[in-house]
Formats: C-alpha cells, structure tokens, sequence
C-alpha cells in the first residue's frame, strides 16, 4: 500500500481566535501501521499554537499521543506508529491578540 492522504484542515488553513481551542477533526488510523503529521502556523498569527493528537478509542480521549508545539510561520513533521484506532485533533492558540491560522495534514502508510 502507498502513502494516502488520511487528514487534512479545510485548504486556506483554519482560524482559531488567540486564547481558544477548536476540535479540527477525527481521523480513522486503523487501516496504516504508520503515519505522517505536517503541521503549520502561517504567517501572521497572532501568537503560538500547540496542536494535540489525542488517541481516541469509541467516543472517549484516551491519552495524548504528542503535543506540536508552533510559532507563527513555523512548521513540524513527525511520524508515528499507529498508536490505536482513531486520533483526536485539536489546537489550542496561546493568549493574546487576533487569531491564529493553522493547517494539519496526516498521511497514512
């Protein structure tokens, strides 16, 4: 099997007020035994952003698999191996000012 995209944010990134959380999404591991997280935070956010990848299990947040921490116009890939089933993905932007514009794509392999 080749490499397949499992995951990503709506293109153009996703807006996350400074100081909140937003949920990006849920995405089914399960087929892959490894997979791929490219993570950024564009150009002129607001402040950091820490994306959480929660291993979930039905409908309940199990444990964290990683925490990616972000500054603005920064960029983190990690691979994995595939921790369960399904992971949680969230980000959660630093207090401050304006908003902060992420993307999140994991691949599958």
């Amino acid at each position: 099997m080749g490499t397949k995209l499992a995951f990503r944010t709506p293109v153009g990134s996703v807006a996350i007020p400074a100081g909140q959380s937003k949920q990006l999404g849920v995405v089914d591991v399960s087929p892959f035994s490894s997979i791929r997280v490219v993570a950024d935070e564009r150009v002129g956010s607001g402040t950091g952003v820490n994306i959480r990848l929660t291993i979930t299990e039905g409908n309940e947040l199990v444990a964290q698999l990683d925490v990616l921490t972000l500054t603005p116009h920064t960029q983190v890939t990690k691979v994995y191996e595939v921790p369960g089933a399904k992971l949680t993905i969230f980000a959660d932007a630093l207090g401050g000012s304006g908003s902060d514009g992420v993307d999140v794509l994991i691949y599958g392999a």
